[in-house]
């Protein structure tokens, strides 16, 4: 038998953080999650978890989710790389832009709906 998809969320707003790992778990995924990227990076670095798709805000204190895929592209280029936000009226879209310039591999925004959520983790590792 095939070994679940990892997924990391990393997400400072613990509601929000709450909601997607609960959803995607009961899609069958492990789910781990992160509350910062800074968080994130140290446990992928660390090899305490090694997701094969990080889902990251863009917000966040300590390393924003920028950061977080421009490390991820350079140190780990197999993780696949979802960005979500929902910074603002306009600022969302032009954040999600530069995210996905930046390398990520699909943008999202918030607030997240879960089925589009679970179709792009699918399509990704398809």
């Amino acid at each position: 038998m095939e070994d679940k998809l990892r997924i990391m969320v990393v997400d400072d707003e613990e509601q929000v953080r709450g909601v997607v790992c609960e959803n995607l778990s009961a899609c069958g995924f492990d789910v781990v999650y992160a509350r910062d990227g800074q968080e994130a990076l140290n446990m992928i670095d660390e090899g305490t978890h090694q997701p094969q798709i990080v889902i990251t805000d863009i917000i966040m204190p300590r390393k924003e989710g920028l950061e977080v895929i421009m490390e991820l592209r350079r140190r780990h280029p197999d993780i696949r790389l979802i960005a979500i936000s929902g910074g603002g009226r306009t600022k969302s879209a032009d954040f999600l832009h530069l995210a996905k310039k930046l390398g990520a591999d699909a943008i999202l925004p918030k607030p997240l709906d879960i089925d589009m959520l679970e179709k792009t983790v699918r399509e990704l590792v398809a």
